[in-house]
């Protein structure tokens, strides 16, 4: 993959390492800070091998196959695991098959299972299991609803599994292989008969077959993961999500703490061991802590998307553009994240550590020009005539949100009456979600996507998807590209999309900060602890 130059931050040179998805180039950078304890007595008992993580949200469900909330895929990725995975260099390799052979036409794509491989409810995993977790998966993953469309899987036999698709595509591959969000997990027969399409609610039938178990889950308080003693590794040498995993981490116990100021103290303190969502605003705090490291790494865009209800002034293309010409977003990042060091900003869907294969000139003449003025006209042409507007925003992530209170001020100089309207992850998920017609705009932190189709303006489910017969050929187009290389060529195309339609005003792309007690080795980070193969040092 291709990786951002590195960047100077504070005191600290940058050194980049690996990621397994291409859409993350973490940068780490080691400080000193004031944490009182990195003794086994602080926030982990590393004499039990225990880790207590702290993060701003929990997650709507646990669901791997629907879910599209971040932190699901945070706390299931240890539990499942899926047919094929990526390796660090972003290579395709068996997980629970044991091999696969793709059809010379492209069509049909045939897996081979492991033996011996169990569920963490003790029943073998067999191609029944695999057959009923897929053809769910194509149905109710976002992702792959379209990617797989008439689609289907087969058994060939108790260790063999058949997927015959409709046409070729680069996507199917790098789809299977990705553990992030509505991925392909591996579920019991069982527990899909019971829950059908629906989104499993029952945490008994959390089931999986990697090298952890979820044993708890107490809502608004934490979920608690525990080592699966019988769990059956692969023997090849670990490289990303991919090889040998193994757990030396008896449990992990993901602890939910929306307040910015109480995750900062308690990892000062030793309560919590490591988190993924370091507040901004506190990094300071951590300056001189010698028993804290700190490392950063690209989460993903933060993005201004317009509502398409026909309530809203910006159901008319017009206003929309009017907004992305006024946006100044220097500002609006520097509040989001507190330096310029740990933003970028792309004119384009995708980010720039994808570089090397989502690129495109498309929309960059035009991006970030901040005509205050020109924006005023296009909003008389628009027609808006000084109507509220609703900004949403969320509470527990503090780059939006701090970003979302600049994006409201650059509104108001517009001429736009603005009212931002902030609310915590659950209900703020469900307005954005389900109830448009009661905002305007939202300011979203979105994770990093595999490939355009995943990004606003192409997903039926989210404001911003205009139908019709010119998106649907585009779509199409690109989801037939028989390879990364010819998909690549279609940027261009998609982009057009977003700069003609403007379902939203990409912002800039966030650099987060993690955060772990000195004395904890988490072996890999890809935007999320990897807790296989980590372990407390001393």
């Amino acid at each position: 993959m291709t990786t951002q130059a590195p960047r100077s931050w504070r005191a600290g040179a940058l050194r980049r390492v690996g990621s397994a998805t291409a859409a993350i180039a973490i940068g780490a950078l080691v400080l000193s800070g004031c944490s009182s304890s990195s003794s086994p007595e602080g926030g982990g008992d590393a004499a039990k091998d225990i880790v207590n993580l702290v993060t701003p949200a929990q997650p709507e469900s646990l669901d791997p196959q629907i879910s599209t909330d971040s932190i699901m895929g945070e706390i299931t990725g240890p539990i499942f695991e899926t047919l094929v995975t990526a390796d660090a260099d972003l290579q395709v390799q068996p997980m629970l098959a044991e091999k696969y052979e793709v059809s010379d036409d492209a069509l049909e794509y045939t897996f081979t299972l492991r033996e011996g491989v169990k569920f963490q409810d003790g029943s073998d995993l067999d191609a029944d299991d695999v057959v009923a977790s897929m053809n769910r998966w194509t149905r109710v993953s976002v992702a792959a609803q379209e990617a797989f469309a008439g689609s289907e899987w087969t058994k060939v036999d108790d260790t063999t599994v058949k997927l015959t698709v409709t046409s070729p595509s680069f996507l199917h591959l790098l789809y299977l292989s990705q553990v992030s969000t509505a991925y392909p997990a591996i579920l019991p027969t069982e527990v899909l008969d019971k829950v059908g399409d629906g989104p499993i609610e029952d945490v008994a039938d959390i089931i999986g077959t990697g090298p952890y178990k979820l044993t708890e889950w107490d809502a608004d308080q934490k979920v608690v993961i525990e080592k699966w003693d019988e769990y059956q590794s692969r023997t090849e040498p670990s490289s990303g999500r991919a090889g040998a995993k193994d757990a030396t981490i008896t449990e992990v116990v993901f602890n939910f703490v929306p307040d910015a100021s109480t995750r900062t103290l308690g990892l000062q303190s030793g309560q919590y061991d490591a988190t993924t969502e370091l507040p901004f605003d506190s990094l300071d705090q951590f300056k001189d802590d010698e028993n804290i490291v700190l490392d950063t790494y690209m989460v993903g865009p933060i993005n201004l998307v317009y509502s398409d209800d026909a309530s809203s002034p910006f159901s008319n293309v017009v206003n929309r553009q009017a907004i992305n010409t006024g946006l100044d977003r220097d500002p609006i990042m520097l509040s989001a994240v507190g330096s310029k060091d740990l933003y970028d900003l792309v004119h384009h869907n995708m980010t720039l550590g994808q570089k090397s294969i989502w690129d495109t000139e498309v929309g960059k003449a035009d991006f970030n020009t901040v005509d205050v003025a020109k924006a005023k006209e296009m909003l008389a042409e628009g027609g808006y005539t000084g109507e509220p507007v609703t900004v949403l925003a969320n509470k527990d992530y503090s780059e939006a949100y701090n970003a979302a209170v600049v994006v409201v001020e650059q509104l108001k100089g517009m001429g736009v009456d603005a009212t931002l309207d902030a609310y915590e992850w659950g209900a703020f998920s469900e307005k954005y979600r389900e109830r448009r017609s009661e905002w305007d705009l939202v300011v979203f932190p979105f994770g990093t996507e595999l490939d355009p189709t995943q990004t606003i303006g192409f997903l039926p489910t989210r404001a911003g998807y205009f139908d019709g017969p010119e998106l649907q050929a585009l779509l199409t187009k690109f989801r037939s590209a028989p390879t990364q290389a010819e998909a690549s060529a279609l940027f261009d195309d998609m982009q057009s999309w977003i700069e003609e339609t403007r379902p939203m005003s990409r912002i800039g792309d966030a650099h987060n900060v993690y955060a772990a007690n000195k004395d904890l080795d988490p072996a890999w980070f890809d935007g999320h602890f990897m807790w296989w193969n980590a372990k407390w040092k001393n």
